[in-house]
């Protein structure tokens, strides 16, 4: 696993837990202690940030993830450092949410969203099950990056040639104003019957 990678789980997996810790606080699963700023706007920015990245990611290492991937027990050695990464993410998006809403930080720990060890057990679950997710995916990711690539490509294609061929001038309209001259006579008798 890289360190692209690894920004990605961290930043995704800060993205899913957050709001998990939130809603087991606001419902009131820790007691009456205010554990959180009742907010969520940070999450969605967040997560959008961790795909993009991913995204980029991919477009850019495409091949070399797909011919390679990458093993689930090469990613188990960069745990910690994604959850720390994790942590890091989600203390800077909660102190950005609540400077935004509030003007001013909460609290040392409202960060967290609940108690200190249920919330570090929760996002270290997401940060084991999203780093163990991109390590097993890595290889079908890319290869479906790949086929997205090559659709684009092969539209683009489709369309530069579409421009840039020639365009057959329509056949010329025939006019039927004037009548065309046929080789009879109209108004005489048509012919005789022929008689045995």
């Amino acid at each position: 696993m890289t360190r692209t990678l690894g920004l990605c789980a961290a930043v995704l997996a800060a993205a899913i837990a957050d709001p998990l810790v939130e809603c087991a606080s606001n419902a009131g699963w820790f007691g009456p202690g205010n554990f959180t700023d009742r907010s969520n706007l940070d999450v969605g920015p967040v997560f959008a940030l961790g795909i993009a990245t991913l995204a980029l990611y991919l477009v850019r290492r495409a091949r070399v993830l797909a011919a390679r991937g990458s093993s689930p027990r090469a990613a188990i050695s960069f745990v910690p450092a994604i959850f720390a990464l994790q942590l890091l993410t989600l203390f800077g998006m909660e102190s950005t949410e609540q400077l935004i809403l509030h003007g001013h930080l909460l609290g040392p720990q409202i960060w967290l969203g609940g108690p200190v060890p249920f919330s570090l057990a929760i996002h270290a679950a997401a940060c084991v099950t999203v780093s163990l997710w991109m390590a097993r995916s890595t290889r079908r990711l890319a290869q479906t990056t790949l086929r997205v690539l090559r659709l684009f490509e092969a539209i683009a294609r489709l369309a530069v040639a579409a421009a840039s061929s020639v365009t057959r001038r329509p056949a010329a309209q025939r006019c039927f104003n004037q009548l065309a001259p046929t080789l009879c006579r109209i108004g005489e008798r048509a012919p005789p019957v022929l008689q045995n």
